[in-house]
């Protein structure tokens, strides 16, 4: 008796981060994380709390231009 084996494909997929913690987001777009805990403290960039976790929406990070390495 032979037994076929089926193969399914399930190739895993990865969804796209919809939230970046700040120390991941300021390495994302090249700046200290202070400067990111600065501007929630004073409401400007979009953010969410996780108890006491603060998360921004990747939607934000991946546009904002990056800053320019400085030269020395």
């Amino acid at each position: 008796m032979t037994t076929t084996a089926q193969r399914t494909d399930s190739t895993t997929v990865t969804p796209a981060w919809q939230y970046y913690r700040v120390k991941d987001a300021a390495r994302v777009l090249g700046v200290p994380p202070r400067t990111l805990y600065h501007l929630v403290e004073h409401e400007q960039i979009p953010y969410r709390r996780l108890g006491t976790m603060i998360l921004l929406p990747a939607a934000w990070v991946e546009r904002e231009p990056t800053m320019p390495v400085k030269r020395r």
